[in-house]
């Protein structure tokens, strides 16, 4: 049983992961609500339904009370009012208003939606063949955003490296914990109590087959996200293979440090999952960045282990960072390594007396 999870938990988790978790924010479901039914106001609304990857049409409302209706039972996202007299008002060179009502009960997705609709208004604004009698422009620059690293800005670019960082510690921590938790639960670490072989050999021993498992992990993970998501490489694979050496060795000992203070398996699972998923969720730049961070908060963040993994995996895949840039990611994991097996050492000593 946990041959196969050490295995097939990894995949299986990579693609739930990295198909179930997207902030892209495409084919909004909008209606429109049209209290003016002239040729300006079908012009503007066609504005919208001409963007069929960011916004999908459903049948226009014909209540105030339909329309609240709709938006509570999450049928859509997005109602475009407009009033009466748009077409007249905007003849006339007037200011007409459109009323643009985005579902805000998830705000990241409300402000996305919230700034779709600008953009789409903006644009049409500016096209001369856009049929309103719009005034001319009042500024002549024309500005063009443009995102590095990830141009066609997809979450699958930042989610498939960011995703082996958090298995990488949540699998080997587990293996690692229960490896040394069952041995007490069985009463077989009593042998190793009455042999002169070292505590430090001890954790070595068992520590290694979970370092060459979690490196097998990762083979698994990188070709998934090279053949499954069809995310390139585009730094060094040798510079981030040395890296994950050193996370893999990093995590087994988080998990081997939990594996001391626990007497169960059960628990060994709980506490482990708990105390290295927090941290690596909230603290590691998996929500945002270290840097961003105050307080204990970045305290954490930088002593922990996955903030410099998540770096090095990021500049793999995106960014194509080079050795010198990664230099600070090795030194660190480097250093956290001797200090988890000095505290597992400890520890089994105690328990050993």
């Amino acid at each position: 049983m946990r041959l196969a999870f050490a295995f097939i938990g990894s995949a299986l988790l990579m693609l739930v992961f990295g198909f179930g978790i997207s902030f892209d924010v495409e084919h909004v479901r909008y209606a429109t609500f049209d209290l003016d039914r002239t040729p300006e106001s079908r012009v503007y609304l066609e504005q919208f339904a001409g963007a069929p990857r960011y916004f999908r049409q459903m049948p226009p409302v014909r209540s105030v009370e339909d329309a609240l209706h709709r938006m509570q039972s999450d049928s859509i996202s997005l109602v475009l009012e407009i009033p009466p007299n748009f077409g007249r008002d905007l003849r006339k060179a007037a200011i007409p208003e459109v009323l643009a009502e985005a579902d805000g009960a998830d705000t990241f997705r409300g402000e996305t939606i919230t700034q779709y609709v600008q953009s789409v208004q903006d644009k049409m604004l500016r096209d001369p063949a856009n049929e309103l009698q719009t005034p001319p422009q009042k500024y002549t620059a024309n500005f063009q955003d443009r995102y590095m690293y990830n141009p066609t800005f997809e979450s699958v670019y930042a989610m498939a490296p960011s995703i082996p960082p958090i298995l990488l510690i949540l699998i080997p921590a587990i293996l690692m914990a229960i490896s040394v938790v069952r041995e007490k639960e069985l009463g077989s670490i009593i042998n190793f109590y009455v042999t002169p072989t070292g505590r430090l050999e001890y954790l070595l021993g068992k520590q290694l087959p979970y370092i060459v498992i979690g490196m097998i992990n990762y083979f698994i993970l990188v070709a998934m996200a090279l053949v499954v998501f069809a995310v390139p490489i585009k730094g060094s694979f040798l510079v981030l293979t040395l890296c994950t050496l050193l996370y893999v060795t990093a995590t087994t000992g988080v998990g081997m440090v939990i594996s001391t203070f626990t007497s169960s398996q059960v628990a060994a699972v709980f506490v482990t999952t708990v105390l290295t998923m927090l941290p690596t969720i909230q603290f590691s730049g998996f929500m945002q960045p270290v840097s961003t961070l105050l307080g204990r908060a970045k305290v954490l963040g930088s002593i922990w282990p996955t903030t410099y993994y998540m770096h090095a995996s990021k500049g793999v895949f995106t960014k194509g960072l080079g050795l010198d840039l990664w230099a600070q990611d090795l030194i660190v994991l480097a250093c956290i390594i001797p200090i988890l097996w000095a505290v597992s050492a400890l520890a089994l000593e105690k328990q050993e007396k």
